[in-house]
């Protein structure tokens, strides 16, 4: 069903990259991806089709890419792509990459870049677990909680609390390094 699963940066870095058939051109497909995604004009396809010519031009070698089929999501910024050779329903695979990103957002909390590099081995635990061979086995939340053992890293919600020991120039204050007096409980005019 899926030749490749990958999600990448909204500048084209791969994050995650998995191979589930090993009948892709390597880790070039998510470029190739990227370039063709790219020169879409505004408003993009979810499906892109890619047909490349096996051969020799000149003196440089034509990788063969096949009839691939590129199926994506974008969410929060990021590419969920899945590759297939194969003859198969986009709406099926657009169903999965929507349960993918529920599922990795259920594990590790928000969606996003920071998330995905923080949390890489339970992203390819949770790609193990739901696609075998590229078919998919579960995407129940769950029915994974029994299978999955590797902890997310959580990060800590923004706070404006955090900056109050943060000075100029993100130097550190001065400001819980000093003891505590009793100068505020005094009256200023001694009389």
């Amino acid at each position: 069903m899926i030749s490749q699963f990958f999600i990448l940066s909204s500048k084209g870095d791969p994050l995650i990259y998995k191979d589930f058939r090993g009948d892709s051109g390597g880790r070039d497909v998510a470029e190739l991806f990227y370039r063709k995604l790219t020169g879409l004009p505004g408003g993009e396809s979810p499906v892109v089709m890619v047909t490349t010519v096996v051969g020799v031009q000149g003196l440089r070698t034509v990788e063969y890419h096949g009839d691939r089929h590129f199926i994506h999501i974008r969410h929060s910024g990021l590419y969920l792509v899945a590759t297939t050779l194969e003859n198969v329903s986009p709406f099926s695979l657009l169903e999965l990459l929507s349960r993918l990103a529920t599922l990795l957002g259920d594990y590790c909390g928000s969606l996003n870049e920071g998330t995905i590099s923080r949390n890489v081995a339970l992203v390819y635990e949770l790609l193990d677990e739901v696609l075998d061979y590229g078919y998919v086995q579960t995407t129940s939340t769950e029915m994974l909680r029994n299978f999955i053992q590797t902890e997310a890293v959580v990060s800590k919600p923004f706070s404006l609390f955090d900056l109050s020991s943060v000075g100029l120039f993100g130097a550190e204050t001065q400001q819980n390094k000093v003891a505590p007096s009793s100068a505020a409980s005094r009256p200023v005019l001694s009389s």
